[in-house]
């Protein structure tokens, strides 16, 4: 599965202990290989001090970076979207074309804007 940027700020602890215990819950119920993608590494990021921080809070997490695949599945993800006036922002299109590319489900609660996206399997948590 491929976790997105809330997923990740709630498994750490930095939105309160609820919203870490579900995520852990998510887990317990779901034993999964546990993916994110370099846009979400970024946001994640943007929050902390330091790169070993990050390093250290997705120490379990294997990173899929940007590839020619996954920019391609972002051009038809936004293109699509934009065509039936339904376009989500630019990372949102990102984090869901990796998952599309990989063939991974994605772990959001973020099915306002994920949910638009034809074919992915949006997993709620």
């Amino acid at each position: 599965m491929l976790f997105d940027t809330e997923f990740l700020i709630c498994i750490g602890g930095y939105r309160g202990a609820a919203k870490q215990n579900r995520a852990l819950d998510f887990l317990d119920q779901n034993p999964t290989k546990l993916h994110t993608s370099r846009v979400c590494w970024m946001e994640f990021a943007s929050g902390l001090s330091d790169a070993a921080a990050v390093h250290a809070a997705l120490v379990d997490f294997e990173v899929k970076e940007v590839t020619e695949a996954i920019a391609w599945r972002a051009s038809r993800v936004a293109r699509d979207l934009r065509g039936s006036g339904l376009h989500i922002g630019d990372n949102d299109v990102w984090i869901a074309a990796t998952a599309l590319a990989h063939s991974l489900p994605l772990v959001s609660n973020n099915s306002r804007h994920l949910g638009r996206v034809q074919g992915l399997d949006l997993r709620p948590y």
